[in-house]
């Protein structure tokens, strides 16, 4: 399967974001961290890096740049002294329902070019995939968000 279309996709999406974000104090990888955590308001650190899927690594230093920053505050969890639990601040809400509507820009742009019957049947192929992927790589479903 020649993948060279959903290569140029992605570059096109990170071009939009790159483009949208310039105006921003935020960069596209920091993005779906404040939106995830303005949208459950808290969360505690170990579910916001189930729910994401990213690396630990690039969660803690996004994380701790966007509490630097004063977007998200950083509490330790009471139920689990190596955790955290992330609250967005009111500064973080007001950039993330920024982040939201330029995320919703990206969709829409993308729904605009197919037809109601066309977006079913892109969303189905690639359920497909990542379905038969999930289960190639032995991986629970799971119902985490995405940027």
């Amino acid at each position: 399967m020649n993948r060279k279309y959903d290569y140029m996709i992605l570059k096109y999406h990170h071009r939009f974001l790159e483009e949208k974000f310039k105006g921003l104090s935020i960069n596209r990888s920091e993005a779906p961290f404040l939106k995830t955590i303005y949208k459950r308001g808290t969360i505690k650190m170990n579910d916001l890096i189930a729910t994401l899927f990213f690396h630990k690594s690039h969660t803690t230093r996004s994380i701790n740049r966007l509490v630097q920053d004063g977007y998200v505050t950083k509490d330790k969890d009471p139920e689990d002294l190596r955790g955290y639990i992330l609250s967005i601040t009111d500064k973080g809400a007001s950039l993330a329902k920024k982040i939201i509507k330029i995320l919703d820009e990206w969709e829409e742009l993308m729904d605009s070019f197919l037809e109601k019957e066309e977006q079913e049947f892109l969303f189905n192929l690639n359920k497909k995939v990542y379905d038969k992927l999930r289960i190639y790589f032995n991986e629970e479903e799971q119902d985490g968000e995405t940027a």
